[in-house]
């Protein structure tokens, strides 16, 4: 989001500094139009509809399978909707920044949404066994056998995933509070975030992929359809992402710094008499 140039003849005591702090912590720009409804349309295919489903599943009214098959194309819609960021409204004129921004952002998400609400517990249960060598028949851990299925790393305790779900689960949190941060107009420290964060879990999504290749595919199952869609489909936006929201977040941080600079340049040839009190002076 673009800030504001301030003129400071133009500003009361007192006034360049709030223009300061405006710039400091601009919020997000609310995003309109059918960008909006296809965002809360994916989440609600990501999230809601997959607790749906498992509690279906755990009443019994549907059965496990084929249920994790559509579930995961369901679920893939959603992971995938941060990239409506680049789609503008009809008559909307957006920056390459600001699409880069929204995406990064969105992407932190439902990144931070997959790794808390799916990964942080497969970790846990991972731990515990509980999840070791599990079938559709242990429905109160189906979220992780329909993913299972296709990657049976997943079932037996595989050591490279249980580091990168390590990291990526406690991850999660986290990426959750740099959304927070940035919707609540700390930009600085929610870029920094995304950009620590960004390129850890692009290193994890790495390692992911190439420990299976280097082993020749041989834990991956579930058919074609387990290949491409859940083992394929599933993970390949977390290579994707991080070429678009690491550097996004590096062009937000750019902008902010400099407009900081640029607001305290000004605020500094102020005369003596129309000068903050030094402890107003400057932002952290």
């Amino acid at each position: 989001m673009p800030c504001n140039t301030i003129t400071a003849s133009v500003l009361p005591r007192n006034g360049l500094e709030g223009a300061l702090i405006q710039v400091m912590t601009a919020k997000a720009r609310g995003t309109t139009g059918r960008r909006w409804y296809l965002y809360r349309l994916g989440f609600l295919c990501g999230v809601l509809l997959t607790f749906i489903a498992w509690s279906l599943i755990l009443l019994g009214v549907i059965p496990p399978t084929p249920t994790d098959d559509i579930i995961s194309a369901v679920v893939l819609v959603g992971i995938c909707t941060p990239f409506v960021a680049f789609w503008d409204n009809p008559g909307e004129t957006r920056t390459v920044k600001d699409r880069l921004v929204e995406f990064g952002f969105l992407w932190l998400l439902m990144s931070g949404l997959a790794q808390t609400l799916w990964e942080l517990p497969w970790w846990l249960l991972d731990v515990t066994g509980a999840v070791h060598h599990i079938g559709p028949d242990d429905t109160w851990l189906w979220p992780w056998w329909a993913y299972g299925v296709a990657d049976t790393r997943y079932l037996t305790s595989n050591p490279t995933i249980a580091g990168v779900e390590l990291c990526a689960g406690f991850a999660g949190p986290f990426e959750l509070y740099a959304f927070y941060l940035y919707k609540t107009g700390k930009r600085i420290a929610a870029n920094w975030w995304a950009v620590l964060l960004g390129t850890g879990l692009a290193w994890g999504g790495a390692i992911f992929f190439y420990a299976e290749i280097h082993e020749g595919f041989v834990n991956i199952g579930d058919g074609a359809y387990g290949f491409w869609v859940k083992w394929f489909g599933l993970n390949i936006p977390w290579i994707i992402s991080p070429v678009f929201f690491i550097p996004a977040a590096i062009l937000d941080l750019r902008a902010l710094y400099e407009d900081r600079g640029a607001q305290r340049a000004r605020l500094a040839a102020l005369p003596a008499t129309m000068q903050p009190e030094p402890q107003d002076r400057y932002v952290a």
